[in-house]
């Protein structure tokens, strides 16, 4: 999380680079930080990045 907060985002390579991972458990543990709303995804298939995804109840103070 501190990295997609420092950089922004992250794909499913840097997860890989940065856990020393295989592919399909950064993605299972990538897809499992947007079912339980800490990221959300964009783009599709390589191209894919996951965002943080932004508190609701932050919302109303960052006006």
């Amino acid at each position: 999380m501190k990295y997609v907060e420092q950089h922004g985002e992250i794909s499913n390579r840097e997860a890989r680079e940065l856990l020393n991972l295989a592919k399909s458990t950064t993605k299972r543990i990538l897809k499992q930080m947007v079912l339980e709303g800490l990221l959300r995804e964009h783009g599709e298939r390589r191209m894919r990045t996951y965002k943080m995804r932004q508190n609701p109840a932050l919302r109303k103070f960052s006006h």
